[in-house]
């Protein structure tokens, strides 16, 4: 980094560690255009984007006394980013395979595809139908699908048998697969979603 640019950000992070807005203020006018393109790059989405780079200088204000002025501050801004930015697409991964295997399950017992509609729509009724399971069954299906745990770690973290969590797993899958039959125009978007790889947000 340019050692001039370098002092620059020094003198403003000596001074945001004792609690000084306006160098808060100069260092998010310096770096936020930059970071905002950084995040756009990867997210596409405008509104995360902006999220995310008000969540990386809402960090760096809660975390300002433990700023280190010798360290490259663009550098330590952009690592708090990119591993952001890594947890959403780690969040995003989760949660579409769990929608696919519902999607993939529908489609296969479903003859009507005449109709589509809008994913995000889609993605509200089928966390609707989640929320109708039985508190138990609910956070048994939660953990598995969403949390990505086995079946002998969910036993074990709520003290009951696997077997149990076998049974409460395919009743939620039967109960969630025929809710969604009973809406005719999903196996249109649950083709895109599949072929087109949607994500859900």
């Amino acid at each position: 980094m340019n050692t001039r640019i370098h002092h620059i950000d020094s003198v403003l992070i000596d001074q945001l560690q004792q609690g000084d807005k306006q160098a808060f203020k100069a260092l998010f006018d310096k770096y936020a255009v930059r970071l905002y393109q950084f995040s756009l790059k990867y997210l596409r989405e405008k509104e995360d984007a902006e999220d995310l780079l008000n969540e990386v200088f809402l960090k760096i204000w809660e975390n300002r006394q433990n700023l280190r002025s010798d360290l490259s501050f663009q550098s330590y801004l952009f690592t708090i980013a990119y591993n952001n930015i890594r947890q959403r697409f780690l969040k995003r991964s989760r949660e579409e395979k769990y929608i696919q295997v519902f999607a993939e399950e529908y489609i296969i017992t479903s003859t009507k595809d005449e109709d589509q509609l809008d994913y995000q729509l889609f993605v509200e009724k089928f966390n609707k139908i989640i929320d109708l399971l039985p508190a138990r069954r609910k956070e048994i299906f939660i953990l598995s699908y969403k949390k990505e745990k086995k079946n002998r770690e969910i036993a074990e973290q709520l003290g009951i048998s696997e077997q149990f969590v076998k049974k409460q797993l395919s009743i939620a899958r039967k109960f969630i697969t025929d809710k969604m039959k009973e809406n005719n125009d999903l196996p249109g978007l649950l083709f895109f979603y599949l072929f087109a790889g949607q994500t859900v947000e």
